[in-house]
């Protein structure tokens, strides 16, 4: 599906048409896998899958930009229920310097607010050029001095949205990729975010949740994950287990996030999971109420570690636990 979101002139005088396509045909799919044959390659098994037909309920959108019927600049979001990240954005080395970048953002936050949308995530360097790029369309730094960012349609509604009722608990699909960035980039809560993921503090799980999702759908995956969804259709908590990268099949380590304003239905989500008998480790920061909640499931604390995990330039406590 293919739509012209805009004709534009360049600085260079050129003109560039400005295009969506969602689900490309082979024609475009070439065209967006050539500008982004530098990722890594979960990402490409991302873009390979896209095209090849919807993946589950998520948007993937890319908006390129056309000159003289080559595909120079892509823009590329993955959206659901008005959520996104905005990411991919690149232009071709000879086609730099002209603006181009800057025209097919202007055409995909038009399209993104024109549609309702309601927020975008994203990650650059913080006091980069692209960074005021983004901020000229109204990204601002989740918190001060970093390159995680967003946009909020309307940033006065943004924190009633995380205390809507909760609705009840899934397992992950691919709908989930902005609900669960959006969770993990939250300047509140804990810092231990995904151990096993090595996400810890606020950062963006925008590309690894690809590799997160490869790993769960792979016919021999030992992930289990269950999300908390809210009415206002976020994700307000992720529990996930997976063996331990470091014993590998002999134990398995559990991670869950919450909002803080979730915590009190951790213990569902907490059940929701099933968890194997072999032993389960679990680590969490020493001021976090998820070390009440491991201890009500069965988790006895086997070490505490002050200062243990440096975040944002300062050193926290963690706990360790374990579920024989």
């Amino acid at each position: 599906m293919v739509h012209q979101l805009a004709r534009v002139t360049l600085k260079t005088g050129e003109r560039m048409q400005c295009l969506l396509v969602k689900q490309p045909e082979e024609s475009w799919a070439n065209g967006v896998q050539r500008l982004l044959v530098h990722k890594r390659d979960h990402v490409h098994w991302h873009i390979a899958r896209s095209i090849a037909g919807p993946l589950d309920e998520l948007e993937t959108r890319f908006y390129l930009g056309i000159i003289k019927g080559e595909a120079v600049g892509n823009i590329m979001t993955v959206e659901y229920g008005g959520i996104g990240i905005l990411g991919h954005v690149y232009t071709l080395p000879e086609q730099r310097r002209k603006g181009i970048a800057s025209r097919i953002m202007a055409a995909q936050m038009k399209d993104f607010q024109e549609r309702g949308g309601r927020t975008l995530t994203l990650g650059t360097g913080f006091d980069s050029p692209p960074y005021w790029i983004y901020h000229g369309y109204g990204f601002r730094s989740i918190v001060e001095g970093s390159g995680a960012m967003w946009y909020w349609a309307r940033p006065e509604q943004a924190e009633g949205l995380w205390q809507a009722e909760i609705t009840g608990i899934a397992s992950p699909r691919w709908q989930h990729w902005p609900l669960v960035n959006l969770l993990c980039i939250q300047p509140q809560g804990d810092r231990l975010r995904h151990t096993a993921r090595r996400l810890w503090g606020l950062r963006n799980f925008e590309g690894d949740y690809t590799k997160y999702m490869r790993d769960l759908e792979a016919e021999d995956s030992s992930i289990v994950a269950r999300v908390l969804e809210n009415e206002a259709g976020l994700v307000v908590g992720w529990a996930s287990l997976e063996d331990d990268p470091i014993w590998g099949g002999a134990a398995a380590l559990l991670d869950f996030l919450m909002h803080p304003v979730a915590w009190h239905a951790a213990s569902d989500l907490l059940a929701a999971l099933p968890l194997p008998s072999k032993p389960i480790f679990a680590y969490a920061d020493q001021d976090s109420p998820k070390n009440d909640l491991l201890q009500a499931h069965g988790f006895t604390q086997q070490a505490s570690w002050p200062e243990w995990l440096s975040v944002d330039g300062a050193r926290h406590g963690v706990n360790c636990w374990l579920r024989r």
